[in-house]
This record gives structure tokens, C-alpha cells and sequence, in this order.
């Protein structure tokens, strides 16, 4: 693909480049948490099946550029260590005045999440890649350090934040910022919970950013 390529009438080139993980200038990297501060404990398993919109936003403009379908997992270790995994599916369509065909790629993430203020903070330190036809699999390793913040407000309601820096592990990449605030809600948040969520990623060198809107469903099994 050529990697000059506008966007839209706008002429912007190739919004945030280091953004993309190293795969394509239309392929943007998962962003969203879908997750509280909260661990899943000891012995306990926690799937997060979800989707997202994403949106890229330039010059007053706003366009719907992705569709992401994913699933988490996570594992109580201890009472105050998880180790999560992730995957996701990144699809970009074609358009008529952006690109000929459309784009994909799968995207794999691993990594611990440990308490901090028990319910309240926690930090999650996952490293990942992407694969797939449209890709250069070697340049897409990244880190994404995250910080999450629970607000509790009953056992039904929740409140939660996160801040996250992308890192790329290979040079040439430019480092991007996401934040995220979501819900999680339920009849009883420790057995399962439904987890609205938007968040925005920039770069602080971009003139534009992105927006994505998911919607996830956690479901936790064990004692």
C-alpha cells in the first residue's frame, strides 16, 4: 500500500504513522481496556468477549475507519496478580476515496496485571504483536504500560479509567497516549459485568486522533 496516501479530502498524510503498530497507514492498534482495577483472584478465570468502532478525528472531521472484535482472558495467579491475554481482530474496509481494497490483521497481547490499592488501582504491563497478509510482523511489537482506576459505587455499579502510553519496540515509531473511561455493570460485578467504554489515542506530535466505542462482556468462573 502506498503509504502517502490522503486522508480524504483533508490531504492528511498518513494520520499518526506511529500508531499503527508498524502494519498499515489504515490499521489502528487496540486501544480500549475493558477492565477494572479489580483481580480476578486466586484460582479464578475471567473471559471478556467485545467490539469496537473506532473513529479517526482531523481538521473538524470525523470518520468511522475500523471494526475490532476481541477476546480477554485473565488468570488470578494470587489475590494481587493476573496474568492476562488478549486477542483481537482488526478489520478496515475499503473506501472509494481512501483506499481499493480493505485491510486485517490479528493482534495477540500478554502480559501481568498487579494490584496496587486493592479494588482501586492497578497497573497492567502487556507486550504484543500483530500478524496477517497486510502486515511487516517484525515491526509491530509494542508495550503498552497501563495504569486502571476503579470508582466503586455499589456492587451492581462501577466506574472505571485508564491512561496507557503505546510504546513501539522498534525504532522510527513514534510513542501515543490513550485514556479510557468506561462502566461496569451488573447484578452482581463478581460474576460477571457489562463493560461500555470510549477512549481517545493521540499522538502528541498528530494534528488528529482517534475515538473507538466498545462494548464488552466479562464473565468470571472459580471460587
Amino acid at each position: 500500500m502506498n503509504k502517502s496516501v490522503r486522508w480524504g479530502k483533508l490531504g492528511l498524510m498518513i494520520l499518526m504513522a506511529g500508531m499503527v503498530l508498524g502494519m498499515t497507514a489504515c490499521l489502528v492498534p487496540p486501544f480500549s481496556d475493558l477492565q477494572s482495577a479489580k483481580m480476578a483472584g486466586k484460582g479464578r478465570v475471567e473471559l471478556t468477549p467485545h467490539g469496537s468502532v473506532i473513529l479517526s478525528s482531523s481538521g473538524g472531521q470525523t470518520d468511522h475507519i475500523q471494526n475490532n472484535l476481541g477476546l480477554q482472558t485473565a488468570v488470578g495467579v494470587t489475590n494481587f496478580l493476573d496474568l492476562r491475554a488478549r486477542y483481537e481482530y482488526l478489520y478496515h474496509p475499503s473506501s472509494d476515496d481512501r483506499y481499493d481494497r480493505s485491510f486485517s490483521a490479528h493482534v495477540i497481547s500478554l502480559g501481568p496485571k498487579l494490584s496496587l490499592v486493592r479494588d482501586r488501582l492497578a497497573v497492567f504491563l502487556p507486550v504484543g504483536t500483530a500478524f496477517g497478509p497486510d502486515i511487516e510482523s517484525g515491526d509491530s511489537w509494542q508495550f503498552h504500560p497501563t495504569l486502571l482506576a476503579t470508582f466503586p459505587v455499589s456492587n451492581a455499579f462501577e466506574v472505571n479509567s485508564s491512561a496507557k502510553a503505546l510504546i513501539p519496540l522498534r525504532g522510527g515509531q513514534n510513542t501515543t497516549y490513550a485514556v479510557n473511561l468506561g462502566l461496569g455493570i451488573s447484578q452482581d460485578l463478581r460474576r460477571w459485568a457489562l463493560r461500555p467504554e470510549a477512549g481517545i489515542l493521540f499522538d502528541t506530535e498528530g494534528e488528529g486522533f482517534y475515538l473507538h466505542f466498545s462494548l464488552g462482556l466479562t464473565f468470571a468462573f472459580g471460587r
